[in-house]
């Protein structure tokens, strides 16, 4: 980023997260009210599997899908809600026995993260064959129960948003896995964990109350608080934009001061 002038100090900013701040006309500033909770925020939190923890898969008559890690589930739902039992769970509501096959009713239930409300997703059927088919030879299947019961919990969670990208067929377009790789990369990146990221938010904080012109704005914008920025943007947009608008209203701040000192001046 080359040099700025006062008036465009954080333009990149802006630029690159426009919708992140309300827009300041002259020296007014913008009153923005409490935000409304987001419907889609859990959804958009569970959305995006991690390609390593799939893999495809086809079945009698041809038909292909991807296969989703099991355990894989299990752990994005401890990273969102917490331990299993404690933060989340799920509970077998029937079962029932037929075509050779077993079949298992699950409902899961979770705290919502904001209200500590308990609510509840499904119920769902899940079924497993109870016989394996190895070499033309048959014998039962001893896991037969517990898949039928990760199959109807699986069904469960895709209510939530779980992997819905696989579900809504993104994972047919490589340019979109290539995305979600990058994705889960620079998610494995200590510098972006949610305490990582709380810390370069209230840092930043500090750091803007000590800017006392823009020529101070500019150098901390310079001095890698745009590239971090950036970096934040790939795993958590939200805790971007939040950021990027503490250097819109520091901006306009300042701006401010600058034309009460010039009117000042002015009167005198």
């Amino acid at each position: 980023m080359g040099r700025m002038s006062k008036t465009d100090t954080v333009a990149e900013t802006e630029k690159t997260v426009s919708t992140a701040a309300p827009k300041i006309a002259g020296s007014q500033t913008a009153t923005v009210g409490p935000a409304a909770p987001d419907p889609m925020h859990l959804w958009n939190r569970l959305k995006r599997t991690d390609p390593k923890a799939t893999k495809p898969f086809t079945r009698s008559g041809g038909f292909r899908g991807t296969q989703i890690d099991p355990t894989w589930r299990l752990m994005m739902m401890t990273e969102v809600f917490g331990p299993v039992g404690k933060g989340w769970g799920y509970e077998q509501m029937d079962w029932t026995i037929a075509e050779r096959m077993i079949f298992i009713c699950a409902r899961v239930w979770y705290l919502d993260p904001e209200t500590g409300e308990k609510c509840w997703t499904g119920p769902q059927w899940g079924g497993t064959e109870m016989v394996r088919r190895r070499n033309g030879i048959e014998a039962p299947d001893d896991e037969c129960f517990k898949m039928s019961m990760t199959d109807a919990v699986g069904k469960c969670l895709v209510q939530l948003g779980l992997a819905a990208d696989v579900h809504m067929g993104q994972f047919d377009d490589s340019k979109y896995r290539e995305e979600a790789e990058a994705f889960y990369a620079a998610k494995s990146n200590p510098d972006l964990q949610p305490t990582a990221i709380a810390a370069f938010e209230e840092e930043i904080r500090k750091r803007l109350g000590a800017c006392l012109d823009l020529d101070d704005l500019e150098e901390l914008w310079r001095t890698g608080a745009g590239t971090r920025l950036r970096e934040i943007g790939t795993v958590d947009r939200t805790a971007q934009h939040r950021i990027t608008s503490l250097f819109a209203q520091k901006k306009a701040e300042i701006l401010e001061q600058d034309d009460d000192e010039g009117g000042d001046l002015e009167a005198a």
